[in-house]
């Protein structure tokens, strides 16, 4: 939704460190490869799932501050998409953002806007998914 504000140079590093975080649970789900690649695709980005250079030399390349917010919401909205935030996801998203030089309260916001996000959006499957109501003009 934000990659837009993000350079070149920065979404491309943006897509190396989603590669990143998706393996940090050590099961690259279907869901996530689904997410990588339609990312990519929409972002005209190259997503390469095999090589990954170094945490630290691709945080570097985000510069920007509004680079670092996108990043970890990114990372966080990636790290949900199978439908677990595990600790290891989140261990992961919190060591990238300590490398972008973001404080935990920074890191914390956005986590928190994430999954308040992501809840909203649920609620919203699950008010559409009730077949248990009626509009008045259906009766």
């Amino acid at each position: 939704m934000f990659i837009n504000q993000l350079s070149k140079n920065e979404k491309q590093a943006l897509m190396s460190l989603l590669v990143d975080i998706s393996k940090a649970d050590g099961n690259l789900a279907d869901s996530e490869i689904n997410f990588l690649t339609a990312y990519a695709e929409e972002n005209n980005i190259e997503l390469n799932l095999s090589e990954t250079p170094s945490i630290s030399e691709v945080c570097n390349k985000i510069e920007s501050k509004k680079g670092k917010v996108v990043a970890i919401q990114e990372i966080i909205k990636l790290a949900i998409v199978d439908g677990n935030y595990d600790d290891s996801e989140r261990s992961g998203a919190m060591t990238i953002s300590e490398l972008l030089k973001l404080p935990l309260s920074k890191f914390e916001e956005i986590e928190s806007w994430v999954l308040d996000g992501e809840h909203w959006v649920n609620r919203g499957i699950q008010m559409l998914a009730d077949a248990g109501f009626s509009m008045p003009n259906e009766m």
